[in-house]
């Protein structure tokens, strides 16, 4: 039996492990995707350095974390209070990973979840069953639901009223030169504009343009591209990238019931199961397009700091 198993590899699942990974816990991690980091992925084009998730973040990560991890010498500080990652924000998701000794179960989905004699079976949707004395799921609330139906029906249908926004990240880069003014989105298809001049992401002389664009998850990218292009009468760019990922930004009110609202959902939840990710934030993840990752961070520690006193008790 597992001591624990974390669902998801996102950046909160990969905290959880890490934190794990240094108290000599036992713990297996369970992704479905072909690639560990969630919505933070980033892309190298020749002397360029894009990304489809996560890009500009708010300077309050933890020094001493970075540190252990290498990473507190990479990164390049922007506008006051915001950092980049030097070679992309996936970055923290490599460096966290390459600390890992665990076993890592890649392209494996979870059906759902249940309770036999007194351990926790995880049902995979290819017909395996896994058994564990403690899980941490880490994936967005549309996957969670689906895995708690049958183990907390009532917990699952309030993850069912968690909704997503669809927003494309447009990354264009250009010679600082032959730049218009851009401020503001023109309009509501807009949800952001990051602009990051003279970073190691670019030569010098370039500037990265991040437009977060609203549109369906189908859009072509191509088509958002020529939209930008049309919008701020820009040439051909010298590199370009498009990122979509469906849950990376989850629609919530945020209102003062929110908090409420998901700390409710983990006081309900099952002894030895915790519920962890940007779609659980007490903060909107992220604010006019800077991201916020330290609560995401935070979160994984202390759902692993959590099932370790379990497991001592």
């Amino acid at each position: 039996m597992r001591d624990v198993v974390i669902i998801g590899g996102g950046l909160s699942g990969l905290a959880a492990a890490y934190e794990l990974e240094k108290h000599q816990i036992n713990y297996s991690l369970i992704e479905v995707k072909r690639h560990l980091g969630g919505s933070i992925h980033s892309v190298t084009e020749g002397d360029f350095v894009m990304d489809g998730g996560a890009f500009v973040v708010f300077d309050d990560l933890q020094q001493d974390w970075l540190a252990e991890l290498n990473l507190a010498d990479e990164i390049t500080h922007v506008d006051g209070n915001k950092i980049i990652f030097n070679k992309g924000t996936q970055a923290i998701v490599e460096a966290i990973a390459d600390q890992l000794s665990g076993p890592r179960l890649m392209r494996m989905a979870v059906s759902s979840l249940g309770e036999i004699d007194g351990r926790y079976a995880i049902c995979m949707e290819n017909g395996l069953m896994f058994d564990a004395r403690t899980i941490i799921i880490a994936a967005p609330a549309r996957y969670a639901e689906r895995m708690l139906y049958n183990l907390r029906q009532d917990i699952a249908l309030q993850l069912g009223r968690f909704h997503y926004d669809s927003i494309h990240r447009v990354n264009l880069v250009y010679p600082t030169g032959d730049l218009p003014e851009i401020v503001s989105p023109p309009d509501a298809g807009y949800a952001f504009i990051n602009r990051v001049d003279g970073s190691p992401r670019t030569p010098a002389g370039y500037t990265l343009l991040q437009f977060g664009m609203r549109f369906a998850p189908e859009s072509k990218h191509q088509s958002l591209i020529n939209l930008i292009r049309h919008q701020y009468s820009l040439a051909e760019p010298a590199a370009q990238y498009v990122g979509h990922w469906p849950e990376a930004d989850m629609l919530s009110s945020y209102d003062d019931a929110h908090d409420e609202r998901v700390r409710r959902m983990r006081a309900e939840l099952p002894p030895g199961i915790a519920l962890i990710g940007s779609d659980y934030c007490m903060e909107p993840p992220m604010w006019r397009g800077v991201h916020r990752l330290n609560e995401r961070i935070q979160q994984g520690r202390d759902a692993a700091h959590a099932m370790i006193e379990r497991l001592r008790s």
